[in-house]
């Protein structure tokens, strides 16, 4: 029979409180202590899990989790684990949430190809094989182990059952639940577009990513860029202000002599005008000058040598007793 020793006045709290700590410190020291044996883990990514964190087996607690440590480009976890768990060489070490919002945990599994006889995890041995659970993959789990047994009929009868919860709601959550289906269905008979779908943007990010330092040049190019624009902002600004400044000039210097535009340019088009009016003769002027200036050059040659043959040939060298240097017979007067 067990007696409980109740402390008069003051002292009995705190003399629980001291009781309380001592059975919390035994519990402690007997995953801890001579009982406990210490493992390690090395984990690609722990999340949330903390110190203290609880190391399960078949769903019950069989130690805690010590510390965890940065060992390169992994967690390292170390845990101190109950003795009487008999844990066998070649357990799996999963890193897992105890529920959809939970706390993160250190769930044991024994493989079903692991032998019977296999050794017990020493003190200081280190657990190779580790997995970490994502938490989609628990939600999905969740929703699976929640939705999975329900079939569709008996969705359907439990709308129309809670129809009358719901009012009239009821008939169109049984159309949203009909339309939900078909659309559930055509993404199932989509599914290899949708494969290819998500394979091209998988082959997309892959050239992306073989070209990412050209792309990251290309970013520091632009970023220079943007850097000389806005040094030279200033001055494009000022420019803009001097073309602004000339086209009111101009505008202003069309509007002042407008007339005399307009008058000049209607002169250019009389003249223009006869011009067109002419064409004929200037194509006969321009087809006959050549011919005129060649004949001319011809009549100028033959005067000129008309006169070469009078006054310098027969002239200046006129000799009659000479046949071919007298000039009677070729119109001189010698």
């Amino acid at each position: 029979m067990r007696r409980f020793f109740v402390f008069p006045g003051p002292r009995g709290p705190i003399a629980l409180v001291v009781v309380l700590a001592a059975v919390a410190a035994l519990a402690l020291s007997a995953c801890g202590g001579s009982n406990g044996i210490t493992v390690k883990a090395r984990f690609t990514d722990v999340a949330d899990l903390a110190p203290d964190a609880p190391v399960m087996m078949a769903d019950v607690r069989i130690g805690k989790v010590d510390s965890i440590a940065l060992d390169h480009d992994q967690a390292l976890v170390t845990m101190t684990i109950d003795r009487s768990a008999r844990v066998p060489v070649g357990v799996i070490a999963r890193a897992r949430r105890t529920s959809l919002l939970g706390e993160r945990i250190i769930d044991l599994l024994v493989p079903r190809s692991l032998p019977a006889t296999a050794p017990l995890l020493r003190d200081g041995a280190t657990i190779h094989d580790t997995v970490v659970r994502p938490d989609l993959e628990d939600l999905v789990n969740s929703g699976n182990a929640a939705v999975g047994p329900i079939a569709a009929g008996e969705v359907a009868t439990l709308v129309d059952e809670g129809a009358k919860g719901f009012g009239s709601s009821g008939a169109n959550i049984r159309t949203l639940l009909t339309n939900l289906h078909d659309i559930v269905h055509a993404y199932a008979g989509r599914t290899g577009d949708i494969e290819a779908v998500v394979g091209s943007l998988n082959q997309l990010n892959t050239t992306l990513a073989s070209h990412a330092p050209q792309q990251g040049r290309s970013v520091v190019n632009t970023q220079k860029a943007l850097a000389s624009l806005r040094r030279q902002m200033p001055v494009l600004k000022a420019a803009v202000v001097q073309l602004d400044r000339l086209s009111v000039g101009g505008a202003s210097i069309l509007r002042a002599h407008s007339d005399e535009m307009s008058h000049f340019f209607r002169q250019v088009r009389q003249i223009v005008g006869e011009i067109h009016s002419q064409q004929s003769d200037l194509t006969g002027i321009l087809k006959y000058a050549p011919l005129h200036d060649r004949n001319t050059q011809m009549i100028e040659y033959e005067e000129f040598n008309q006169v070469l043959q009078d006054f310098v040939i027969c002239g200046l060298n006129d000799d009659p007793s000479d046949p071919a240097r007298r000039c009677v017979g070729n119109g001189s007067g010698g």
